[in-house]
């Protein structure tokens, strides 16, 4: 299968972006370039629907191809249930981490919440021990 090579400007055309915007893509990292014999940028139309999605080719390359389409008509559809469902137990175990991590957050606030409780009772009572021990010996006999 060989690789279907657009310049920048056909590429930014066939996915229906100005050619500043595509710069900006490769410049950010988003789309990779390579380059050609001449040394000239160019973007395999894979790269194109991986970043893209939707591409639409000029009528004398490939007609207008689409990643969803592409990808539903290769897979089986034992292929696609059992992705779907892998993909369906994996939401599960997300939400069940979130839940943990949140409720491990609840604790973990409780716990400083409780620590600085007896932080403040620790300063209390050492400030009525120094106002003990500063005091007279007749005053603490007497009072």
């Amino acid at each position: 299968m060989t690789k279907t090579l657009l310049n920048l400007s056909q590429a930014a055309q066939a996915v229906g972006i100005t050619r500043r915007t595509l710069y900006n893509h490769v410049k950010q990292g988003k789309v990779t370039v390579s380059r050609d014999g001449k040394n000239n940028p160019v973007v395999d139309v894979s790269e194109l629907i991986r970043v893209y999605g939707n591409v639409n080719l000029p009528e004398k390359q490939i007609p207008s191809i689409s990643h969803r389409e592409n990808t539903q008509k290769n897979f089986p559809h034992e292929q696609l249930t059992a992705m779907q469902k892998e993909l369906a137990e994996m939401k599960q175990a997300i939400t069940l981490m979130l839940e943990d991590k949140t409720l491990r957050e609840k604790e973990n606030q409780q716990h400083e919440d409780e620590k600085n409780q007896l932080r403040e009772e620790i300063k209390k009572l050492s400030e009525s021990l120094e106002q003990a021990q500063k005091k007279g010996f007749w005053s603490r006999l007497f009072g």
